[in-house]
C-alpha cells in the first residue's frame, strides 16, 4: 500500500459520530446480535464493591474530595497507582486524567503545532485519531502486520518526511483496537530504538494490557525504554480503569518524564481545572484494599471463553479466504476480507440479517481508508449470541 498516493486528508470529525450512529442503529433492531460496540461486559462491573467505596469515600473524605483539587490528580491516588503497577517513578511523573483519550489529548495539545505529523498504526483507535485531528496534526498511517506495526514501513515514512516534524508515534501494542493484534517483543525494542534515534515521542496506549488470558506477556514499551535504554523521555504511556472497573468512571493516568507531565498538567488546568476527585479516590481505595487482582482475574475468566467461542465459530463458519489473527486478550477480533469486498456496503446487508459489526473504514484517517476489514467485539455479547451471530455473518459473506 502506497499511503502517500492513497491519503488525501486527515479530517476525521464525522467518523466518531458515524460509529455512534451505527451502534445506535443496531440497538433499534429487534433480535439483532451486535458485535459493533466497544463495551466491556456489564457482568464484570464490581457494582457492590464500588457502591460501598463511594459511600466510604464521601463519608470519610467528603469535605476534601468535594472541593477543587490538584489538576494532575490527588497524591494518594497517584501513590496507589504507582504501588499497584509496581512503577519505579515519582508522583510527578504521573497525571491522573479524565479517561485515556483525555490524557492523550493533553499530551498532543502540549506538543503539536498545526501541520505537525503523528504516525499511527493503520487501522487504529478512532478516538485517538479524532483527537489528533482536533489539534491540527496530520496523521501518517503505517500498516499492521500479524505481530504489530510494520517497522520497515515506519522507517520509510520517517525518512520520507525528514523535512517535516514527526512529533509522535502512536501505538496500541497489546490487543490492539481494532485488530486484536499484539506487538512482538522484538518490534517493541526496534520501535524504541527508532524513536530515540529520530527524537520522536512514542504514545503507548495501553487500555487492555492487563487483560491477557492466553499466550506470553511482553514488557510494555514504557518498561523497555526505561529499563533497557535508560530513557525516561521517549515514551508516554496512557492506561485506564475503563476496561477494569467501568468506563463511566472516567479515570485513567499518563506516565511520562516529569517535565512532560508538568506541561500536560498546565494544559489540563485550562480545560478540566480538576478531574472527578470522588471517582479518583474510589479507585485509590479499591487498589489499597487489594481488590484489583481478583477483579482482573474475573474479567479474564469471563472474556476467554467468549473469545474462544468466537474463534471456534469463525473457524467453523467463516470462509477460509478471510484473514484474521487470534487475539490473546483484550476485547476485539478483526476480519480482513478480499480487497474487492466493501464492508460499508456489507454492513447494511448484515443488519438485514440481524447481525452487526463496525466496518473497517472507520478506523483509518479520512482519505486513507481500506474498506475490506471489520471489527468484531466479543466481550459484550453472550456465548450463544456469538455462535449465532458469526453463523449469520458467514451467511451474509
Amino acid at each position: 500500500m502506497n499511503w502517500k498516493e492513497k491519503c488525501t486528508t486527515s479530517t476525521l470529525s464525522m467518523k466518531s459520530s458515524m460509529i455512534r450512529e451505527l451502534v445506535e442503529m443496531t440497538q433499534n433492531v429487534p433480535g439483532i446480535i451486535s458485535f459493533a460496540g466497544g463495551f466491556p461486559s456489564p457482568v464484570t462491573f464490581p457494582k457492590e464493591q464500588l457502591a460501598e467505596l463511594y459511600k466510604e469515600v464521601l463519608l470519610q473524605k467528603g469535605d476534601n474530595v468535594l472541593q477543587y483539587g490538584s489538576t494532575g490528580g490527588d497524591l494518594p491516588v497517584k501513590e496507589a497507582i504507582i504501588k499497584e503497577d509496581q512503577l519505579s517513578i515519582s508522583p510527578d511523573e504521573l497525571q491522573v486524567c479524565c479517561g485515556a483519550t483525555n490524557g492523550i489529548y493533553n499530551a498532543i495539545k502540549t506538543f503539536i503545532d498545526p501541520g505537525d505529523l503523528i504516525i499511527a498504526e493503520a487501522p487504529s483507535f478512532l478516538g485517538s485519531l479524532v483527537a489528533f485531528e482536533a489539534v491540527g496534526a496530520k496523521i501518517i498511517p503505517v500498516s499492521m502486520e500479524h505481530d504489530g506495526m510494520n517497522i520497515e514501513e515506519l522507517n520509510q515514512v520517517i525518512a520520507d518526511n525528514d523535512n517535516r516534524k514527526v512529533k509522535f508515534i502512536y501505538t496500541i501494542p497489546d490487543f490492539q483496537n481494532p485488530t486484536g493484534i499484539t506487538m512482538s517483543s522484538e518490534k517493541r525494542e526496534r520501535l524504541v530504538e527508532i524513536a530515540i534515534r529520530n527524537n520522536i515521542i512514542i504514545i503507548e496506549d495501553d487500555p487492555y494490557g492487563k487483560l491477557r488470558f492466553k499466550g506470553k506477556s511482553y514488557p510494555s514499551v514504557l518498561e523497555i525504554a526505561r529499563n533497557k535504554f535508560n530513557n525516561k523521555s521517549v515514551v508516554l504511556c496512557v492506561r485506564s480503569f475503563s476496561k477494569l472497573l467501568g468506563p463511566g468512571m472516567r479515570t485513567a493516568y499518563a506516565i511520562a518524564d516529569k517535565g512532560i507531565i508538568a506541561y500536560m498538567n498546565s494544559w489540563a488546568q485550562k480545560v478540566n481545572v480538576t478531574n472527578d476527585r470522588i471517582s479518583q479516590n474510589v479507585v485509590a481505595a479499591y487498589l489499597e484494599k487489594g481488590l484489583m487482582a481478583g477483579q482482573i482475574d474475573m474479567i479474564k475468566k469471563t472474556y476467554k471463553p467468549l473469545c474462544d467461542r468466537m474463534v471456534a465459530a469463525i473457524k467453523k463458519y467463516i470462509p477460509a479466504n478471510i484473514k484474521w489473527v487470534e487475539p490473546e486478550g483484550g476485547m476485539f477480533l478483526w476480519l480482513e476480507l478480499p480487497e474487492q469486498m466493501n464492508t460499508d456496503e456489507l454492513f447494511k446487508k448484515a443488519v438485514e440479517q440481524k447481525v452487526a459489526f463496525i466496518p473497517g473504514s472507520k478506523f483509518y484517517p479520512t482519505g486513507c481508508e481500506q474498506y475490506n476489514g471489520m471489527r468484531l467485539n466479543f466481550s459484550y455479547p453472550t456465548g450463544v449470541q456469538i455462535e449465532a451471530g458469526i453463523k449469520r455473518l458467514a451467511e451474509v459473506l
